[in-house]
């Protein structure tokens, strides 16, 4: 995970900054009365709960993620792609509560391989945790069809995912520095308290689409 940053940062150090925008944020109300803007912020809330019934069921992780993957790893800059290397994941079961997570950069297998692996964390069956081997302990979350994690190092957020679509994986890795941008709110509008609502920037993208090897 931590060699994500390095393989990115080789390109420009300039380009890592940033980190989240919170999606929702609560607002004090004097009224027992909804306001047009709360009711579409409840309706946002409740439709997932309609909608769950109707939907599919969802992959396991991280069994149905389980095997060899292999694609070509975009790394984008805010004028296109900068860079295209092979990748590999390589998810690979070592007992029902643990499984390899190796990821293989470039065209040279051994000095490309970051060599990990996953182990059930304490907050549920969607609570993996990465080991990296090395002290370093990633918490990621499995949520709707996609494994997830957040985390921090000298100043710099990752945001990290692997998702599953159907005959493929998606992995994408959003970062940034973790000092804002832009801090807005905090203060009064219209009778209500505004909360301060810090903006940051995205300044790294990577994805690649990986498809299962046949042996």
């Amino acid at each position: 995970m931590t060699n994500e940053i390095i393989l990115y940062n080789k390109q420009d150090s300039r380009e890592t900054n940033a980190t989240t925008l919170p999606i929702f944020a609560p607002q004090k109300t004097t009224s027992m009365h909804l306001r047009p803007r709360h009711l579409f912020s409840l309706l946002l809330l409740i439709l997932p709960c309609f909608c769950y019934a109707q939907t599919d069921k969802l992959p396991t992780f991280p069994q149905d993620f389980t095997g060899k993957w292999a694609g070509e790893l975009q790394i984008f800059g805010p004028s296109g792609v900068r860079q295209t290397v092979p990748m590999e994941l390589h998810i690979l079961p070592i007992t029902d509560t643990s499984y390899t997570y190796t990821i293989i950069y470039g065209e040279d297998k051994v000095a490309g391989k970051r060599d990990y692996y996953i182990v059930q964390g304490p907050d549920g069956p969607h609570h993996w945790i990465c080991d990296e081997k090395n002290t370093i302990l990633l918490d990621g979350y499995y949520l709707g069809s996609t494994y997830q994690s957040v985390f921090t190092i000298g100043g710099t957020y990752l945001m990290s995912s692997v998702e599953h679509r159907g005959d493929h994986l998606v992995y994408a890795i959003f970062s940034g520095k973790e000092a804002p941008v832009r801090t807005t709110g905090e203060t009064k509008h219209d009778g209500e308290d505004i909360p301060a609502v810090n903006s940051y920037k995205v300044s790294g993208y990577q994805r690649s689409i990986l498809r299962q090897l046949t042996e």
